[in-house]
């Protein structure tokens, strides 16, 4: 479970910069040269020490780690879809139907008992909880039917990716060929919505000058998002999509954490309480990990 906290401390990172470069940035400019560097980096990493892997790659393994990678594209962008008018306390409340999207699946067919993660699981909920109760309220789209829509599918797809990888690397597909994948399938739908998008086809003609303002923070971004996936991977690989999903609710309330460490971003105490929460059921599960593993 290691591989997952240290996933989630480098997505939180991620997060940081994120936010910076949304006040400048179009998003789907910034997620597209991300991916792309990402993708680049992931290659690297394979030629130096994976360099038999594509050999190792045959087509049906392939298609599944694909088929995954593009899901999990879709969720990231019904996810940007819903935040331009939903609401973080809609996303709060919609990572946890992810969890349940994937719970069912898991109690319909793995062998999965969920009493055995129940103490870690209700205090780390208990905790998020507390997170999302503590986010202001916005009227602005907090009924709109797209808004809802959008972030459905977005747990949906999330769900299924996150399913579909844990299948692929329990057959032993290197967690390393799913990252690359992952990244390169995210640039590709993320520069055909930026360059589809009338309201960004200014992009086009200044992406040159955007990259040459920006690459220092882009190839940061994306030295943390190789780790953040590589390690979400092997920590997947080891336990199981719930427990992924699971542990990912601590990364919006760590990112405020870092952002009050490294920006002097504001804070009340009940970000503190629920990260304490979070920590002791993270902690709980750790202690129970061997006996519970499917």
């Amino acid at each position: 479970m290691i591989y997952l906290i240290i996933s989630i401390f480098f997505y939180s990172l991620n997060n940081l910069l994120w936010k910076k470069m949304l006040q400048k940035f179009n998003p789907w400019f910034l997620m597209s040269v991300r991916a792309l560097i990402t993708s680049m980096i992931g290659l690297i990493i394979i030629i130096i020490f994976y360099p038999n892997l594509f050999n190792q790659i045959d087509l049906q393994s392939f298609l599944l780690v694909t088929s995954a990678s593009v899901s999990g594209a879709l969720g990231l962008i019904c996810m940007i879809s819903a935040l331009r008018y939903g609401t973080l306390r809609q996303l709060g409340i919609f990572n946890l139907i992810t969890i349940l999207f994937t719970i069912a699946y898991l109690l319909l067919f793995e062998n999965f008992i969920l009493l055995d993660y129940l103490s870690g699981t209700f205090l780390i909920l208990i905790g998020f909880i507390i997170y999302i109760l503590q986010i202001k309220k916005q009227s602005k789209g907090e009924y709109d039917l797209k808004v809802l829509l959008n972030y459905t599918l977005m747990s949906f797809f999330f769900a299924s990716s996150g399913i579909i990888h844990w299948n692929n690397l329990k057959k032993s597909i290197p967690p390393i060929f799913s990252v690359v994948n992952q990244e390169l399938i995210v640039f590709v739908i993320c520069s055909l919505v930026l360059l589809s998008s009338t309201s960004t086809k200014y992009v086009n003609f200044n992406i040159i000058k955007m990259v040459s303002k920006t690459y220092k923070q882009l190839i940061c971004m994306a030295l943390l998002i190789v780790v953040a996936v590589w390690t979400s991977f092997l920590g997947l690989k080891v336990t199981n999509p719930f427990l992924a999903s699971l542990l990912s609710l601590i990364t919006p309330i760590q990112t405020i954490l870092l952002g009050v460490f490294f920006n002097n971003e504001k804070y009340n105490h009940r970000i503190i309480l629920a990260i304490f929460f979070m920590i002791i059921g993270a902690y709980v599960l750790h202690l129970n990990l061997d006996n519970i593993l499917i």
